[in-house]
């Protein structure tokens, strides 16, 4: 665990939840509603918990990251940019379209949930390598 960039992971896990937001909240907002067969008052259901879970799950990812970016020696923006688009992709996105092969998802929904994870991924992997708060940046 020493080699977990906390700062780097708290600042990811602000900047993935915010980014939810807009992504969710603001951009695609109609778009994800309509697509999922959602309604204004499913989505306004208990909110809280659900930004709780959203926080939770966003934890475990960027953690993840933290952890293999310093077990691979990844300590710069690019590198884990780099990282987290590739664990995006081989995991987080392969798993995802097991929704799309064996479940009845509408397939609209893949450029904005996987645009989502693509960018979240990126972001989180290159702020959690490359955040240095008090050292030099290597």
């Amino acid at each position: 665990m020493k080699t977990i960039n906390w700062v780097g992971v708290i600042v990811a896990l602000i900047v993935s939840q915010a980014l939810g937001m807009a992504w969710y909240g603001f951009i695609f907002s109609e778009k994800w509603m309509a697509l999922s067969g959602m309604t204004e008052a499913d989505v306004a259901g208990d909110m809280t918990m659900s930004y709780v879970w959203g926080a939770v799950q966003n934890l475990v990812v960027i953690v993840g990251l933290a952890l293999l970016a310093g077990k691979l020696g990844k300590s710069d923006w690019m590198g884990g940019a780099r990282l987290g688009l590739f664990v995006c992709v081989a995991f987080a996105l392969a798993t995802y379209s097991l929704r799309f092969i064996y479940g009845s998802d509408n397939t609209g929904l893949i450029p904005i949930d996987a645009g989502y994870m693509l960018i979240q991924y990126a972001l989180s992997g290159a702020i959690v390598a490359g955040l240095k708060l008090g050292k030099k940046a290597a």
